[in-house]
């Protein structure tokens, strides 16, 4: 049964207006008549009250396609913005130790055993970097995964701009040539601390 049917009748039911429910949930009158009228859905927490409130299980709505779509979005937004936290947290530790790393090296330019071994350890650190990076643009733009077709650009889910697509052939490519890179630097480094 698709969620505008069950709203009205189970407002009905109760002998209430649009009014005294969207006071009830403390949402507009307006916003209650567009989920009856089907022309947007509510999110996953609001759902849940609506069902405590109308005291009906949320299973009667598995029918109502467009609104297992919602759901599915929401739940991939909500995912998204808990790895962003994760990876945000990440980067910022990681990026952290690279400038705590480049300011160390300020100190000790006289010292060419510390410089090279502080050098190593923020190409370590530039290396984890971009693997954050890499992984969490690998989370975030999932759905282009098994598409034929990927585009190399795609907008960037928070913020303004572009990415880099991960699962583009090209995409795959500038990351691989970005961790060599950093990789070739991180053992030219290693060699020159030996020799």
């Amino acid at each position: 049964m698709e969620l505008a049917k069950i709203l009205i009748q189970e407002r009905k039911h109760l002998g209430k207006t649009q009014q005294e429910v969207a006071d009830d949930l403390f949402i507009s009158r307006q916003t209650l008549s567009n989920w009856e009228n089907g022309k947007n859905f509510p999110d996953v927490p609001t759902l849940i009250k609506l069902s405590n409130y109308y005291n009906f299980s949320l299973d009667i709505m598995k029918g109502d396609k467009q609104l297992m779509k919602k759901v599915e979005t929401d739940y991939e937004l909500i995912n998204i913005k808990k790895a962003n936290k994760k990876y945000s947290w990440s980067l910022l530790i990681l990026l952290t130790l690279v400038i705590i790393a480049a300011f160390a090296m300020s100190f000790f330019e006289n010292q060419t055993g510390v410089v090279k071994s502080l050098t190593l350890v923020m190409s370590l650190l530039i290396l984890a970097s971009l693997y954050v990076s890499y992984n969490f643009l690998k989370q975030v733009y999932q759905k282009y995964a098994n598409e034929p077709n990927t585009p190399l650009f795609v907008p960037k889910v928070f913020g303004y701009g572009i990415a880099i697509n991960p699962y583009h052939k090209i995409g795959k490519l500038i990351f691989a040539l970005l961790f060599l890179a950093i990789a070739i630097f991180f053992l030219v480094t290693i060699v020159s601390l030996f020799v």
